[in-house]
């Protein structure tokens, strides 16, 4: 019995332990000063249709039209693309434009590929999103 009660105990702080260390685990955050950056395009209907536009051909695939992370190509990638719809208001424009131009893993960087004003768009787009 007493063993028993060991095991339990353990078992229960391995879980309390190594859960928060996974979720975390696929956390992804830019680095400080690139999240404090500020959006330097105004956001008017103007940037987000912009964006939206940009979004439809650089990232619908993957993370879906309406960036729920479902888009035709996301059961193939591993990890999963985001849900931005979901992320959207919760993390800063700074935060999101890095991670657009850097990339990581299946996420491609796109610094190379769109200029810094298109990606601050995309970022209002995504920012958009909120639900």
């Amino acid at each position: 019995m007493v063993t028993r009660n060991i095991l339990k105990r353990v078992c229960i702080c391995t879980i309390i332990v190594f859960i928060p260390i996974i979720l975390l685990a696929h956390d992804w955050n830019a680095p400080q000063k690139a999240a404090e950056r500020n959006n330097p395009v105004p956001k008017d209907a103007a940037a987000i249709e912009r964006g939206q536009k940009l979004f439809e051909q650089f990232c619908a695939n993957c993370h879906g039209k309406s960036g729920q992370g479902d888009g035709p190509v996301a059961a193939a990638l591993k990890p999963k693309p985001a849900n931005l719809a979901v992320r959207a208001g919760h993390h800063p424009d700074g935060d999101f434009a890095w991670k657009i131009a850097n990339g990581r893993g299946v996420m491609p960087a796109f610094k190379n590929q769109l200029a810094e004003n298109q990606i601050w768009d995309l970022v209002h787009f995504i920012q958009s999103l909120k639900k």
